[in-house]
């Protein structure tokens, strides 16, 4: 049997590997041409043979992650042409109880506050997160290894006796999972060189257990499925939100209970994570003493949506490679909520020039100027332009790759 395996970047050295040990002749191709020499020769030493483009053959399965042109594939053909998220759901033998989420917007928050209630409830739990993978702690996260979310790494997650491992997923996931989640599909962008949409990779991820998607996305999905359950508004904002203070909100999980939430973080841009994540513990059979404790001691993601008193000012520090006019648009229209807008400056770090060709800076400043605030764009080379001294606060958007 032959196997031919596309992109060497999101994870096809890890299904090239699977596919040698079930028998096949495993040639994979580095479509980027940004594969390290090191890896290569382990692949080669594995003899796997490892290409530029696709060789003209025909072979018995191609697989290729979601957004990869199809038109990389060339003249190779295939009895069988599968994404490497299905790919995924065939090889992976990982029997312990997995929360895997995708979506486009609020995957990490929902994992993160996935993860604090279970663990905060007797669980021991594993994150795996585009911040990075760990056990969760009493301390929080405990991150022993950056690693990508692209479905093939959900065959890598480390040995370990865990009651729940909390996993997420870029495009799709591994279709096996115990409870898959979609965050939402507020914009369905285009992938694949704008031939697919990400609807296509994120569909994946849904599995023959429990799906949890947005209320009002449940005929979409129901498309791919009709096992479907609708997360529905359950976290609601009670107080107005204020810069320094704790947002007041009502619960509604076994009944309806007010809490106030720390201050720590820009809870508004929260809630919707917090409502999937109570439909999740809500399937898991959390009790609503673990659920509203976690809530109210949970202190945000580093770095999403984060506030912090620096050099005599507040920084409201957003840090994810999400970054766009949307999430732009999204964080001002919460921060404009708060009052925490007045004699403020915006700042947009692309954090390397690959990183700047390639986003909508143009778009963002649209997004800012809508609130008339100063934009300061630095050139991904690491030097910040200086900020006025008179800027009381300084709302820093940090995108940290391309999405």
């Amino acid at each position: 049997m032959k196997a031919l395996v596309l992109d060497m970047t999101h994870g096809g050295d890890i299904i090239a590997r699977r596919l040698l040990g079930e028998g096949y002749e495993v040639t994979c191709v580095d479509v980027y041409r940004n594969c390290p020499e090191d890896r290569r020769r382990e692949m080669e030493e594995l003899e796997i043979r490892v290409t530029d483009t696709a060789p003209k053959w025909r072979y018995d399965l191609i697989t290729l992650p979601a957004h990869c042109p199809r038109s990389f594939i060339g003249e190779a053909e295939g009895d069988r042409i599968i994404t490497f998220s299905q790919a995924v759901g065939e090889l992976i033998d990982d029997r312990r109880f997995r929360i895997e989420v995708t979506g486009v917007k609020g995957k990490t928050s929902a994992c993160y506050l996935i993860s604090k209630i279970l663990h905060d409830s007797g669980r021991r739990v594993l994150l795996h997160s585009s911040r990075g993978e760990g056990p969760w702690t009493t301390a929080g996260h405990y991150i022993e290894r950056n690693v990508s979310i692209a479905p093939p790494y959900l065959m890598t997650l480390p040995a370990g006796d865990y009651d729940a491992i909390v996993a997420e997923v870029s495009l799709g996931g591994s279709g096996k999972a115990d409870i898959a989640c979609i965050s939402n599909l507020v914009e369905d962008y285009g992938i694949a060189k704008n031939t697919l949409k990400a609807s296509f990779g994120k569909k994946d991820i849904l599995c023959g257990k429990v799906n949890i998607v947005p209320e009002n996305e449940v005929e979409f999905w129901s498309q791919y499925t009709d096992n479907l359950r609708g997360y529905r508004s359950r976290v609601k904002a009670v107080s107005e939100p204020k810069l320094g203070e704790g947002l007041r909100v009502s619960v509604d999980y076994d009944g309806i209970t007010e809490i106030t939430l720390d201050p720590s973080y820009v809870a508004t841009e929260y809630l919707n994570a917090m409502d999937l994540a109570l439909e999740v513990c809500e399937a898991v059979g959390v009790h609503r003493h673990y659920v509203l404790e976690a809530l109210q001691s949970f202190k945000g993601v580093p770095g999403r949506g984060e506030i912090r008193r620096e050099d005599g000012r507040t920084v409201i520090l957003e840090r994810n490679p999400g970054i766009s006019r949307l999430s732009v648009a999204r964080t001002l229209e919460c921060l404009s909520r708060m009052g925490a807008l007045d004699g403020a400056v915006a700042i947009l770090d692309p954090v390397s020039r690959k990183v700047c060709d390639k986003m909508d800076a143009d778009g963002i400043r649209e997004e800012v100027e809508k609130y008339g605030l100063p934009l300061f764009i630095t050139r991904g080379d690491g030097v910040f332009p200086e900020i006025p001294a008179e800027a009381r606060i300084l709302v820093e958007f940090v995108k940290e790759a391309y999405q």
